[in-house]
């Protein structure tokens, strides 16, 4: 995978399901002195027919912001390259005219070839960059598509009735506020101080499932204009895989939930029940989505029925601790996410050297 053609997929992909109480980590809006939280509506089977239900979210851009955070940190501990944007956690990545002027980069792109160029060196100037995907408002726009992909956490659909919003209520008290020092002291900036504060936090609680996919095969590598490797090809490879090993490093902070606004003082009540990643040879191939119990045996069932009809090799990853949860019997599930995690680096690495 050296060289400047990129062929067959290896291709991430994993599902898991979490409870989460009391979590205020996507608040969409302020009205007045109430904080909602983020909410989505969803189509449920009840009852023999399909209903509407609005619940608790966390939006796929918290997720994605989150996950590119933890990127950037851990590229920056193996000394790989990261814009001085993205070491901020400000992820514009290049989308505006006066981090181009700053930078001393070309903003007056006109030309495929320019666009190309310009694709390749910011490419190798950041991991995030590479692996989060970049749009530049250049005459030509040159645009690189997310190596990962991520969307909404929503509740599970067969643990629906297990969600909920709830609004918390909470004062600032301050009486010393009301004294006569600090009350002449805003009279004359024109403003009216008050002894207490009254707020109300919507906080959520639900047995969440998120997904995440992520495409390694492209790391490294141009694709507006044309493919080819952004390092020289001695240097490519290696690159290429310490971004790899980065990219599923920030995965596991992101599964843990370490992720979303609030947290200093909402700190949610987070355990991860159950996962199951896929990492695919040949073809992409998506796990399941943990809205049941049955969502391993069913992407076990998948990786199986696809190999026959592709060829693909998919080896999957179960990690579990929630009851009743359908494990196929030719499943070994890890006793630890960690355990997991560090075996499905070396799998990858593995995969990307073949």
């Amino acid at each position: 995978m050296g060289g400047d053609v990129v062929s067959g997929a290896v291709w991430l992909s994993l599902s898991w399901r979490a409870r989460v109480n009391v979590e205020a980590l996507n608040m969409a809006e302020a009205v007045g002195n109430y904080i909602k939280h983020r909410r989505v509506p969803i189509a449920v089977y009840e009852d023999g027919k399909y209903t509407l239900r609005y619940v608790p979210a966390i939006s796929g851009e918290s997720i994605a912001h989150a996950y590119q955070q933890w990127l950037a940190e851990e590229a920056l501990k193996l000394g790989l390259n990261v814009c001085e944007m993205c070491k901020k956690g400000e992820l514009v990545k290049h989308g505006s005219r006066a981090i181009l002027e700053l930078e001393k980069l070309p903003f007056e792109v006109e030309s495929a070839d320019a666009a190309h160029e310009l694709e390749k060196r910011i490419t190798a100037n950041c991991v995030v960059e590479d692996i989060g995907g970049f749009l530049v408002p250049t005459r030509v726009p040159v645009k690189r598509t997310s190596r990962f992909y991520v969307g909404y956490m929503i509740p599970a659909l067969e643990d629906i009735k297990a969600a909920t919003l709830d609004p918390q209520f909470h004062v600032r008290h301050a009486p010393s506020m009301l004294g006569t020092e600090y009350r002449e002291a805003a009279r004359e900036l024109g403003v009216t101080e008050k002894g207490q504060a009254i707020y109300y936090v919507e906080v959520g609680s639900a047995i969440y499932t998120g997904s995440f996919s992520l495409d390694f095969t492209s790391i490294g590598y141009t694709s507006m204009v044309k493919v080819e490797g952004v390092f020289p090809k001695e240097r490519l490879q290696q690159e290429r895989l310490q971004r790899a090993k980065v990219a599923i490093r920030a995965l596991y902070y992101l599964v843990q939930g370490l992720f979303g606004a609030k947290r200093t003082r909402f700190q949610p009540d987070y355990e991860l029940l159950s996962l199951v990643a896929a990492v695919s040879c040949g073809n992409p191939f998506n796990v399941s989505p943990g809205h049941s119990r049955n969502f391993i045996a069913e992407t076990y069932s998948r990786a199986k029925a696809l190999a026959r009809m592709t060829g693909t090799e998919v080896k999957l990853y179960v990690y579990a601790k929630e009851p009743e949860i359908a494990i196929p019997s030719d499943a070994k599930p890890y006793e630890s996410f960690e355990e997991l995690i560090a075996k499905l680096t070396d799998d990858v690495i593995a995969a990307l050297k073949a």
